[in-house]
């Protein structure tokens, strides 16, 4: 079963020629925050009952553990392999070249709390151009959100990850895009792009415009986290955090993984049901750490990740130094 499913996140490797964005150097950089960064709300409206809720075949995580990559070539399928030698997967310099797109309808849906597109090109050093992104609802096609790839409060490079050796990629350009808000849980977008939205660093490519409702299509799964703290919030150290551990199906276990012990810890490392999460931090700096969801045959469906810088806590007066007041 996982020979199969490593199969089908392969299969969605090969792209056509566009996606990305953050303001990248020659050289690959981590982006000020690796960590899917997102504005969690926690409202009780906000958190599906049970059961409630559809995903659409496709997405994240965030934080982008191994996700099944996205196809937007038509006949794109069968063997992966043979598939990708038949294409000649080569980049040429009329076109950005291959880009896989995560989340997408193929298998590999948005968790649920989570806010942050990934887009993974075989090109190294791919820009964002003058053209944006938008979103779209795809219920009724309606505008969500129109995104300037330039900014870089929405647009970062980040580290490379999993997804690249999973499509035979030694490198490339690994760019994360952070939605305003937090999609709801069962519903599904698409993605289009404008003409020139991504170029190569000396400007001399331009990505296609992508104008259609299935190139990059996603849908929110039931399953996710609800922190009680928007996720790279500051917090001190000492402080106990919480969230809610939403397993729902198709997911039937959630695994905390990617975190320092000595850094944070929780008072529990798998759920197999809804549950409250516990987040100790035990010191200053920044504690990033993964939720995975599996299915019945232990295959990753989405993962999210969250992260918080820690402070020290504010002395109190008592404990402060008493400062000199000098009149003059």
């Amino acid at each position: 079963m996982k020979k199969r499913f490593l199969t089908c996140m392969i299969t969605a490797a090969l792209l056509t020629s566009l996606t990305a964005c953050g303001q990248q150097s020659p050289t690959q950089q981590a982006p000020e925050d690796t960590a899917v960064t997102q504005e969690q709300n926690t409202g009780a409206d906000n958190v599906p009952a049970a059961g409630e809720g559809t995903s659409t075949p496709g997405q994240q995580t965030e934080g982008q553990p191994q996700q099944p990559p996205a196809t937007p070539l038509e006949g794109v399928g069968g063997d992966v392999a043979a598939q990708t030698e038949a294409e000649g997967d080569a980049l040429t310099d009329d076109s950005i070249g291959p880009v896989v797109f995560t989340p997408n309808e193929r298998g590999y849906s948005m968790v649920y709390g989570s806010n942050v597109l990934h887009a993974y090109f075989k090109r190294q050093n791919v820009i964002p151009g003058n053209g944006k992104m938008i979103i779209r609802r795809t219920a009724d096609d309606t505008v969500v959100e129109e995104i300037d790839l330039k900014d870089t409060k929405k647009c970062q490079i980040a580290e490379p990850d999993s997804t690249f050796s999973l499509v035979g990629w030694n490198n490339g350009t690994h760019l994360t895009i952070r939605l305003a808000d937090i999609p709801a849980s069962g519903e599904a977008y698409y993605v289009n792009l404008e003409d020139g939205s991504f170029t190569s660093q000396d400007g001399t490519i331009r990505s296609k415009a992508v104008i259609d409702s299935t190139t990059w299509s996603y849908g929110v799964a039931p399953y996710g986290v609800i922190p009680a703290l928007p996720d790279g919030s500051d917090v001190y150290v000492g402080d106990v955090l919480s969230a809610d551990i939403l397993v729902r199906q198709p997911a039937v276990l959630a695994k905390i993984e990617n975190y320092d012990e000595n850094r944070v810890r929780f008072n529990d490392k798998e759920f197999k049901q809804d549950a409250k999460l516990e987040i100790k931090i035990y010191q200053i700096g920044e504690d990033p750490f993964t939720v995975t969801f599996f299915d019945n045959d232990d295959n990753p469906l989405g993962s999210i990740t969250l992260s918080y810088t820690a402070s020290m806590p504010p002395q109190s007066e008592e404990e402060a130094p008493q400062k000199s007041i000098t009149n003059l």
